[in-house]
């Protein structure tokens, strides 16, 4: 887990998005489906031990390899984010985009925060 916060870490001080295969490589562990299938809780973990000290869910910036130069996330990745922030107790989100947008640009800021301390 520390590896995955470092590698988002670093990537939010750059302000650039992150894919799911770079947070396993990060990790030294091959892209797979079953690394894919074991992504989304490991997240929601990160997540959870992160959010009070980034005060965002700094899994926003990551996302598919296709969507770094966006931050998109496609309907399926986007509901389970919503989902996760219902788990952490943020509530029920109304307007997933806008949420996660949000969410991103908090984990910019942390980022940036964090590249200057």
């Amino acid at each position: 887990m520390d590896r995955s916060v470092g590698a988002i870490r670093a990537a939010a001080a750059e302000q650039r998005f992150i894919s799911y295969g770079q947070i396993a490589r990060a990790s030294d562990v091959p892209w797979s489906m079953s690394v894919r299938s074991q992504m989304r809780p490991h997240l929601e973990g990160v997540c959870g031990k992160m959010l009070q000290d980034a005060g965002a869910m700094v899994s926003a910036i990551v996302v598919n390899q296709d969507n770094l130069a966006t931050g998109t996330l496609d309907p399926q990745s986007l509901a389970g984010f919503a989902d996760c922030a219902r788990r952490l107790g943020l509530g029920i989100v109304e307007d997933r985009e806008a949420f996660l947008r949000e969410q991103q640009r908090l984990t910019f800021e942390w980022g940036a925060r964090t590249a200057s301390a």
